[in-house]
């Protein structure tokens, strides 16, 4: 992908560094929109702020406010909406491109099905009342269901891209997500296709800045 010149947008980003928020950092970047982006500390997520709570009262990031005020949050919705205002990004195969519906039914399942076993899995006391030990276990639990769901989008996995030919936001997710638990080392084993799909995003030129950005 040759690289795009900025333009503004008037669009602001809520983020924390090495999270979610990458993916739609990395969506703006690849669609050639200016954005402004105002990171929290993972600690500050966990604390009464004034100014996310304005913004989002549920506290999470990616939190997106538009050029009208309004706000987005959900990094899928945001994605849907920025190939609504910037289609030349190619996120989103169209109505009628012959993967849309492998890219819908993965889009969810990164969504609904692997990305919450981290909302549990992080800071599983927070879920049990305290309890340390049946933390362990939670947190145990949702690592070895995270890696049997990788597995399995392993098995649909195409090449060079999820969708074989078609870069999509699939990709995109991949580049953050394989960095978290159970990591690089593990997907290389276990999970080659995914593995070498997040090296190729990490290294399109629009990625690399915003990845050299997370430290």
């Amino acid at each position: 992908m040759p690289p795009k010149a900025k333009s503004k947008s008037g669009y602001k980003l809520f983020a924390a560094k090495g999270g979610g928020s990458m993916i739609v950092e990395g969506g703006f970047a690849l669609a050639g929109l200016d954005l402004e982006v105002e990171y929290f500390t993972w600690t500050d997520l966990g604390l009464e702020h004034d100014e996310l709570r304005s913004v989002n009262p549920l506290m999470q990031v990616p939190s997106l406010v538009c050029p009208d005020g309004r706000i987005m949050t959900e990094s899928a919705a945001i994605l849907m909406h920025l190939d609504d205002i910037a289609p030349q990004a190619g996120l989103i195969p169209g109505r009628d491109h012959p993967h849309r519906r492998e890219f819908l039914r993965f889009l969810m399942l990164l969504n609904t099905a692997i990305y919450p076993s981290f909302t549990y899995g992080d800071s599983p006391k927070k879920w049990l009342k305290g309890d340390e030990e049946a933390g362990k276990k939670l947190r145990e639990s949702t690592d070895d269901h995270r890696k049997s769901l990788w597995r399995y989008t392993e098995s649909w996995t195409g090449a060079p891209w999820f969708l074989g030919e078609t870069f999509s936001a699939l990709d995109l997710y991949l580049w953050p997500m394989t960095w978290w638990r159970p990591g690089r080392d593990w997907f290389k084993a276990e999970a080659p296709k995914l593995h070498a799909i997040a090296l190729k995003v990490e290294a399109l030129p629009e990625i690399a800045k915003i990845h050299a950005n997370q430290s």
